[in-house]
């Protein structure tokens, strides 16, 4: 699930590129109550200097129809802690890559003459995607806009998972 604030301001204010950037603002893991991890809530900062951010239901036709890399436009890489120590991305019991954890963020570009954004994302992430368990993670984001522009990769810390 994708909650956003934003704000418009006059793009001259805010000399924000064309390209997003996102920050990472906060990482909360959640507990069921059984006291298993349950959610991983990201919150993130963006600035796009179009506004062009955002997918409706109808975009379906290429480039963002399912199985393009631009079908969603937040995606996010789980990474997992190897028995070497180093973090790769998460795979399947096949052994097949994982993937990203396909979030689309709804249309938020302002209306008016002045498109330049800023604002807040927070997605609500699977503690334990399609049931593997994962003991320790880090979660790798981008912001792709609907002129497939790709933001910076910001990656979470270390989160040690309980389940």
């Amino acid at each position: 699930m994708i909650c956003t604030t934003l704000s418009g301001c006059a793009p001259d204010s805010l000399g924000f590129s064309d390209v997003p950037a996102i920050s990472l603002e906060s990482v909360a893991v959640l507990s069921d109550l059984e006291g298993k991890d349950s959610i991983i809530q990201v919150t993130i900062n963006y600035q796009d200097g179009d506004g062009d951010i955002g997918l409706t239901n109808a975009d379906t036709a290429s480039p963002y129809n399912l199985g393009s890399p631009y079908a969603h436009n937040l995606p996010i890489t789980y990474l997992v802690k190897n028995s070497a120590d180093s973090f790769v991305e998460l795979r399947k019991p096949n052994g097949d890559l994982y993937g990203n954890q396909h979030e689309r963020i709804p249309v938020i570009t302002p209306e008016g003459k002045y498109k330049s954004i800023s604002g807040t994302l927070q997605a609500n992430l699977p503690a334990n995607p399609i049931s593997l368990n994962p003991k320790t993670v880090k979660l790798e984001i981008k912001l792709i806009d609907r002129a497939l522009n790709i933001s910076n990769t910001v990656t979470t810390e270390e989160l040690q998972l309980k389940h």
